[in-house]
Order: structure tokens, then sequence, then C-alpha cells
């Protein structure tokens, strides 16, 4: 079947997803029976749809501190967008919040091809394609459940996680099935699961990037078992994502003056990605001449740093804007990639006292990233000052990338690291607080009314 026929198919699929618009996704909708894919191909076309299976939540990038608005652009945003840059109570104004609904269309449609495959007869298929599209439908649907739990619910700590509230876990295609949030060990429970499983089925190489692989899988565990504090699991996801694939971008390679210098990873290129996909598009950020960069941040990278020109351009008034997405374009990327599992592995290397291997992860990198012959490897004098260079060269690498939001929850819990976020709008100045209950987004009005479920507190 060709994949513009099955995209007819499918579009019911989708507009059910997308009728959470209005009733809330977790809302009872017509019988599953409508959504035509029953075959293999069917399923495989179906999560092959990456223009709308391939993103991840974007909302806490207007929320951390990677970049800023002044007040002439701030104006610009639409309410949700200003409303989410100065963190206040009430977000969305009773608009449709895109940063829920997608990500759960993304289950849903992952649910389908679980559900469907579970009915293929033996014999009806291809085992190795069965297992890669069975594995891809499970990465996808943990990759969804991990962004979703990075907006709207609490950082995760083992000593709480089996009493706050998690996000609903949606694991059935058939929509009637309406259950609560449960806890934020249950969501974190799933989440692994899926994506362990699917490390289990996935290929070591996949066609396009916009499917994932063995690597990507593993990427992907790694960054949920840093989120959890779980540095032993976190570090050994690592290391067996970068056996599938260590590549490093030389970016002595790239053009600095280009408006993008990243190639477009899709369907095959840009080594470092292992999993192409883009944070949901809003009015209020991409990579664009409004997305200014913090002039904190700006300022810490070195004359000989390729990633100052490589990431940022001069934008009115001396000010900088942000170019440097691995996306290719100006979405933003959101994907996974090698240069953040040595992060990961370095940083977990540092928090378990070997200062040694996480400054040579550290150093594997940054080599890549300055001028040939300028580069003079970071050293350490203990596991402590080691991680606090590796958090500092870790918010440089992966600025725009929807892990600043996650960072600060997880890192605002030591002393060392916590951060307070600060606006000045017109004169009135905003501060984020670290521990505030702002840092979790509230759940949208419309799947409250329906679903039942209850909210998250703010201030």
């Amino acid at each position: 079947m060709k994949k513009r026929n099955l995209l007819y198919l499918c579009f019911p699929l989708l507009l059910a997803a997308a009728a959470s618009c209005t009733k809330g996704f977790l809302d009872a909708k017509p019988s599953k029976s409508l959504l035509v894919p029953t075959t293999l191909s069917d399923f495989r076309a179906l999560l092959d749809f990456s223009d709308n299976l391939n993103v991840a939540p974007g909302l806490n990038v207007i929320s951390s501190d990677d970049f800023y608005r002044s007040g002439n652009t701030f104006v610009s945003l639409n309410p949700v967008g200003q409303n989410t840059y100065l963190w206040s109570k009430d977000l969305y104004s009773g608009t449709t919040v895109q940063d829920w609904t997608r990500p759960y269309a993304d289950v849903f449609a992952a649910n389908v091809v679980l559900d469907g495959l579970k009915a293929l007869g033996p014999g009806s298929y291809d085992p190795g394609e069965y297992n890669a599209v069975k594995g891809t439908a499970l990465f996808l649907r943990g990759y969804s459940f991990y962004g979703l739990a990075q907006e709207f619910a609490a950082n995760y700590d083992p000593a709480t996680a089996n009493t706050l509230p998690g996000i609903p876990l949606h694991l059935t295609s058939d929509v009637n099935v309406i259950g609560g949030r449960g806890t934020l060990e249950q969501t974190y429970a799933q989440i692994t699961a899926d994506l362990s499983e699917a490390a289990t089925l996935l290929p070591a190489n996949a066609l396009f990037k916009s499917r994932p692989n063995i690597a990507a899988a593993r990427a992907m565990l790694a960054r949920v078992y840093l989120t959890m504090g779980d540095y032993g699991k976190a570090q050994a996801a690592a290391t067996a994502s970068l056996q599938q694939n260590s590549a490093l971008t030389d970016y002595n390679t790239l053009s600095a003056p280009a408006s993008r210098p990243f190639p477009y990873p899709l369907p095959d290129n840009a080594a470092e990605v292992s999993f192409y996909a883009t944070l949901i598009s809003t009015s209020s950020y991409n990579s664009s001449s409004s997305t200014l960069i913090d002039t904190g941040l700006y300022a810490s990278y070195d004359a000989n740093d390729l990633r100052k020109a490589l990431y940022f351009k001069t934008a009115a008034g001396g000010q900088h804007s942000f170019k440097g997405t691995y996306s290719g374009n100006t979405g933003m990327f959101a994907g996974t990639a090698t240069d953040e599992v040595y992060l990961i592995r370095a940083e977990c290397y540092a928090r378990q006292g070997d200062d040694a291997s996480a400054m040579a992860d550290l150093n594997t990198l940054l080599a890549t990233r300055w001028k040939t012959g300028t580069y003079v490897p970071f050293t350490a004098a203990d596991a402590d000052s080691a991680l606090g260079i590796i958090l500092t060269e870790r918010r440089k690498e992966l600025v725009g990338r929807g892990l600043r939001w996650g960072d600060l929850k997880r890192l605002n819990t030591d002393n060392r690291f916590a951060t307070t976020l600060k606006r000045i709008i017109n004169g009135q100045t905003y501060t984020l607080a670290p521990g505030s209950p702002n840092y979790v987004l509230p759940i949208p009005d419309n799947e409250l009314h329906t679903s039942g479920i209850p909210q998250n507190p703010r201030n």
C-alpha cells in the first residue's frame, strides 16, 4: 500500500487525537474500528508520518533561561507565550495546548500500532520488520511520555516519586478507557520499560533518521535515568548507545557564516544524530532573529570555541540570536545525538567519583568544537570540580533542545547548582525560585473537565 493512500486512512486516527482540542484527549471517542491500518506495512507507514509524530513539548524552552525577550519582542508573543515566559498561574486562557495534545496523539498512534501488531497472525509478516515496527512504537510512546513528564509532572525524587502525581498513562488504543494520573514512580517505570523493550527490538541502523535505532533507544534511556538520578544505569545506557554510534562532527568542517550551519538530518544525514525530532513549534520560539540568547551564556564561550559562531548570529541592536539547531531548519532539534550522550556519561562518571573518565569524555567532545590547534584539554582536581565543568559545558552544548528545563528542575535540588530565574518586562521584575511549583505546568482546562484528573498547584 502506498504511503500516500495510507495517510488518508490515518487521518481519522489523527483527527480523533486532535479532538482533544475541544473535548480532552482522554475523553471517550468513537470506536477504534473506524481506524483502518491493519497490516505491518500500514503500521510502518503510520509511524513514518514524521511531520506529526516526531515532536516534543516546547513550552519549557520559553520558561527556561537559555533565551530571553526584550520589551519590544515580548509584546509580539501570543498570550500563551507571554504567560509562559513570566511563569503565570494561568498559562493557557482556555486555548488548545499543543504540548499536551500532540504528544498524546503520538501515544495514541503508538497504541494503535502495538494493539494492531498483536492481531497479526503467524507467517503474515517478516519477523525482523515486526520487531522494528514494535520497537519504534514503544520508543515513540516512551519518548512522548517522557516529554510530557518534563512539563506536567514534578522533578523525579526517589523519596517522593511514589506519592507525587505522574501523567496519565494511556496504554491502549481503546479510547474509552480513561485512567487517572497515577504516581510519578509509575510514570517513569513505564517510560523505562517502553524504552528498554524498544532497545531489544530496534535495528542497529535505520533507513531514516526519523526512525529510532538501538543507539537512540539507549540514548533516551540514558537521558531518563539521568533525570531520575540513577547515575549507574544512566552511565550504562550511555555506554551502550556510544557502542552503537560514537560519531562526533568536527565543527571545523562547518560553515559559520551560513544561516543554517548544521545539515538537515533527513533522510540519513548528520552522523551525530541517532533520532530526528523537533520541539513543537510556537509563535514564541524557534530558530529566528527574535530568539535572543542569554547574554551571560553567550559571553561564556571562548573566542576559539566554534559553537559561538555556529550557534548564534548578530541580531538588531548588537544582540545575538540562535541559529544552531541540529534540525537544519528553523525548528528546534529535540531528538537524540551523541554529543548529549557523551555529556551524560561524563556527568555520571563525575557523580560516581571517576573524574579521570569524566574529563576524558568531556575532552573527546570539546576537541571537536574548538578551532583546530587551539583546544587545551580541561583538567579537574577532583570529581566535584569535574562535575562543575561538565554541567557548564552541558548548558553551552545543548542550547535550544528542550533539555534545560529538566536540568533546572533536577539541579535546583543541589544548592551548588540551584538557579533563580529572572525576567524584567516594562520595569517589572519576575522571578522563579528553585523548587517553585511553577516548574510544573498546569494541566489544560479541557482535560480537567473531561477526565477529572487533579490539577497541578501553581502560585
